[in-house]
């Protein structure tokens, strides 16, 4: 299930806080190409002929950018050593010249596709220079060098607010090993945050930042859970931050409120989702997917409701279905998943007498854990949990449960509000008495 929220609002600043580093993720190429167009949105390579591109080799170097057309810009020079005010205010300011080399420099088919400058350059400081063009813009700093953005990504780095709040580009637009467009940048503030905007025909021009960028680009990039079809985009409580993914089945990373990256997916997203999301009972999240013990089921924890955690466990047989609150600590203290108490068959759900709440598992003949204000969260499983549930389960004589099975003389025994229900080891009966 794909799911896209809140994609318009502002990526809050806490989110953003933390400096990430890009992996390396593909080779850059020497020209610039297109993609088939996404509907509705510009394409974001330019129609070159084949022989103005290098191959991808699926590696890509580390350091600065090595991408060809993009001349080697030699310093500006002067016959000697500035010896007066008057001499060294003749000298070219810093980056002076740099953009129209660049543009000079490249192929005519890529001066045509980028058109011709819509204005004189824009000298923002010593440190950034840029120049618009028809289809275009250049950016200069002394870090980066130049570097172009076109297409659609260049809208979608303008809607997003472009070198103001994205920075530079630090790479021209490059095609990673699965086909996909994209060009990274860093801001200009004191955090360095890096992004990048990628492109392809099935999602269109979408925005990853921060340490969501770098999770991205640890886990596989777009061979493990697809690409971007939403902007990195704040939670509601200004909290945290997401995007979600194209994988099939869906796939979201969290940047949490505590400042970590996780991953949800397939039918735990799902399941969460249902719940309200972060918003919800259930919280952030704290772990990525984790495989259970059996190598057969998932499960992934949440942060809960401050005071309790909470988790989705998926099994192949019972499907996704969540723990919280106090019955999800006391199956936490009995292993979750891998534990005696198994897979949870149903959330948490309210007792028919409206006093209490339950959550039925697949443990040892049948298991569950029952919760009630006087009682607390106890479990109860196999033949004794059988023989309460003949009985009329919380509605019947001996009321809820309050202390687990545990060893007596004749065999096991479970304590209930009213009475005992107990297994004799010599004969394998139950019997069920008063206190």
């Amino acid at each position: 299930m794909t799911v896209t929220k809140f994609a318009g609002a502002a990526l809050s600043t806490a989110a953003l806080c933390v400096l990430t580093a890009l992996p390396a993720v593909a080779q850059p190429i020497s020209g610039l190409s297109t993609p088939s167009t996404a509907a509705g949105e510009r394409a974001s390579g330019l129609d070159l002929p084949g022989d103005l591109l290098e191959p991808d080799t699926g590696v890509r170097p580390t350091g600065a950018p090595t991408t060809s057309p993009a001349p080697t810009i030699p310093a500006p020079t002067t016959s000697a050593p500035a010896t007066s005010t008057s001499a060294a205010e003749e000298q070219d300011a810093p980056g002076e010249g740099e953009i129209e080399a660049r543009y000079s420099a490249l192929p005519r088919e890529v001066k045509n596709a980028l058109g011709n400058p819509l204005g004189d350059e824009e000298v923002e400081s010593e440190e950034l220079r840029w120049r618009e063009y028809e289809h275009a813009r250049f950016y200069w700093t002394p870090d980066t060098g130049v570097h172009i953005v076109f297409g659609g990504i260049l809208d979608r780095f303008v809607a997003r607010g472009g070198h103001d709040v994205l920075g530079v580009p630090t790479t021209d637009e490059e095609v990673d090993r699965s086909g996909a467009r994209y060009t990274e940048f860093v801001s200009l503030d004191g955090a360095k945050t890096e992004s990048a905007i990628y492109f392809t025909a099935g999602t269109g021009a979408h925005l990853l930042r921060g340490p969501i960028l770098e999770k991205w680009a640890e886990l596989g990039a777009g061979e493990v859970l697809g690409y971007p079809i939403t902007d990195t985009t704040s939670t509601p409580d200004e909290l945290g931050a997401y995007n979600h993914f194209s994988r099939p089945g869906g796939a979201s990373i969290y940047l949490t409120r505590d400042n970590e990256t996780h991953v949800v997916q397939g039918a735990i997203r799902d399941k969460w989702a249902e719940s309200g999301w972060e918003a919800g009972p259930l919280g952030y999240p704290t772990t990525d997917e984790l495989t259970a013990a059996d190598g057969r089921g998932r499960y992934a924890r949440f942060d809960g409701d401050g005071k309790f955690g909470a988790g989705i466990a998926w099994s192949p047989e019972t499907g996704a279905h969540s723990v919280r609150g106090a019955i999800g600590d006391r199956y936490v203290e009995f292993g979750g998943p891998n534990g005696l108490l198994g897979y949870p068959t149903t959330d948490e759900l309210s007792a028919p007498d409206g006093r209490g709440r339950y959550g039925h598992f697949t443990g040892t003949g049948g298991a569950s854990i029952y919760w009630s204000p006087s009682t607390g969260a106890v479990e109860i499983y196999g033949g004794i949990r059988a023989r309460w549930a003949q009985l009329g389960w919380e509605r019947s004589y001996l009321g809820y449960p309050v202390r687990g099975e545990h060893d007596v003389p004749l065999g096991r025994s479970t304590e209930f509000e009213l009475g005992f229900i107990d297994w004799h080891r010599d004969t394998g009966e139950f019997f069920d008495f008063p206190k």
